[in-house]
């Protein structure tokens, strides 16, 4: 009797992980049991699970051996599809039934079929015949299904399972995290030998073992999913990194200086500024839609691309065009890039601008603390090909003038219902004004996270630069 002792303590733990299973509602990913073979049962476990335990030495050992191999051979599995096979496999074989399917609850609430498999483990080719009832009763929440042709008028089959001989049929359900998310159903022709209710029982805890083999793998997918998207947010925020300036420039009586922050999903914000060939000052903020590696590649190209039409040409609106022509063939549907550019000239100070459906940047002039704002001249990037943007200026830049640029990321910070918007950013912006360009910077971000109430990372990039006529 010591086998039958071992087998009943060996499948009452993995009926009381099972129980454990069911009972816990909301379970986080990171707190999901483990499936434990073995060990002490709990004082409180009468063992009223485990009444498949017939006390039967020979055939008791094998149900024990059959759990613990198919646990084995089910958590081995890394590919989903195989993982599904190998389940259907197992129940089939668990039971010595003639027939496996096993059932997905598709977006109606009907039964998906997703494997098919007969006892000699390959596929079925005609699936047409089951119990649709009885999986869309267990489907439904209803209690699980051992039905035999004996059973009179409560054993009701389809025609086609009556054409088959289907002489008894066993349905369980497959639950992740306290829904069910599935179905195992088998079946059999066999009539020296139909489904009792001690197989429905052991069945449950097969079932339930492989709910939790399925749970423990999407929890891994999740951690791995995770793990993916860190290093993408990572990876995209060296990008940005990369490509924004590090240091200000001072240039020619002006300074230019900037800042991003990122966000805790790294988006497309952008600002450069560098002195072209023809010893002009280019300036550009922008912001790509989206967030993740894709935006970052396209703020990538779209650098290059500035760089080297900055060198060749000093109309902002020419160059805006010429960048388009290449993200429009490059971007998707819902993909898009606005972007300020403008170019000053410190020997006469003079200073041009177009503007590609960004928001407008700010000019407060140094004498008398007047704001002007730069509006936009046309669309954002890469929405539309062959088009035009309207170049404006010249406007002259007087010592003290400073233009403040920024993405949408300041102005649309919100705290509770309400935007930071461009009013208070101009407050902000006018109460700091005498202070340098890199600390101006520092103060308009400082100033809008504080009203916000911010303790960690913005939903979206935060950007500020200065381009300031020094004197």
């Amino acid at each position: 009797m010591e086998s039958v002792g071992a087998a009943r303590a060996v499948l009452g733990r993995l009926a009381e992980m099972s129980g454990l299973f069911r009972k816990r509602k909301n379970t986080p990913p990171n707190d999901v049991p483990e499936v434990a073979v073995g060990g002490a049962v709990p004082a409180h476990f009468d063992g009223s699970q485990t009444t498949y335990i017939t006390g039967d030495r020979e055939r008791d050992t094998s149900r024990v051996r059959l759990l613990i191999d198919s646990l084995r051979d089910v958590s081995g599995q890394t590919d989903p599809e195989e993982l599904l096979v190998s389940m259907v496999d197992r129940a089939v074989q668990t039971v010595n039934a003639e027939r496996g399917l096993l059932f997905v609850r598709g977006d109606d609430g009907q039964p998906e079929l997703k494997v098919a498999r007969a006892a000699n483990g390959s596929a079925l080719t005609d699936t047409s015949s089951w119990s649709s009832r009885e999986v869309q009763g267990v489907l439904d929440g209803g209690p699980p299904v051992c039905k035999r042709a004996d059973d009179g008028a409560d054993f009701d089959p389809s025609q086609s399972m009556i054409s088959l001989n289907i002489r008894s049929v066993m349905c369980v359900p497959l639950n992740v995290r306290e829904e069910i998310f599935g179905a195992i159903y088998v079946d059999a022709r066999a009539t020296e030998r139909p489904f009792q209710k001690s197989d429905l029982r052991f069945f449950e805890a097969f079932a339930d073992m492989l709910s939790i083999v399925w749970t423990n793998r999407q929890v891994m997918e999740e951690r791995l999913q995770a793990e993916r998207m860190q290093r993408d947010l990572e990876l995209v925020r060296e990008i940005q990194g990369n490509l924004v300036p590090t240091n200000a420039l001072h240039e020619d009586g002006f300074s230019m200086c900037g800042k991003v922050i990122p966000a805790s999903e790294a988006g497309g914000d952008y600002f450069d500024f560098f002195k072209t060939k023809s010893n002009r000052l280019a300036m550009a903020v922008g912001d790509v839609s989206g967030h993740g590696a894709g935006p970052a590649l396209f703020m990538s190209g779209a650098r290059a691309y500035l760089r080297a039409y900055c060198q060749s040409s000093v109309s902002p609106g020419r160059i805006l065009r010429k960048i388009n022509a290449h993200l429009t063939g490059d971007m998707g549907d819902d993909m898009f890039m606005s972007m300020f550019l403008c170019v000053v000239d410190p020997e006469t100070r003079e200073f041009f601008y177009a503007n590609a459906g960004h928001p407008n940047p700010l000019l407060i002039r140094g004498s008398d603390g007047h704001i002007e704002h730069y509006k936009r001249t046309g669309m954002a990037l890469g929405v539309e090909d062959d088009v035009d943007w309207e170049e404006r200026g010249p406007y002259r830049l007087d010592p003290g003038d400073t233009v403040v640029m920024f993405t949408d990321g300041i102005v649309e910070m919100r705290l509770g219902d309400e935007q930071y918007g461009i009013a208070r950013l101009a407050e902000s912006v006018q109460r700091h004004k005498q202070l340098a360009s890199a600390e101006l910077v520092e103060a308009l971000i400082a100033d809008a996270i504080s009203w916000a109430g911010l303790t960690g990372p913005a939903a979206d990039d935060l950007t500020v630069a200065v381009l300031r006529a020094d004197g």
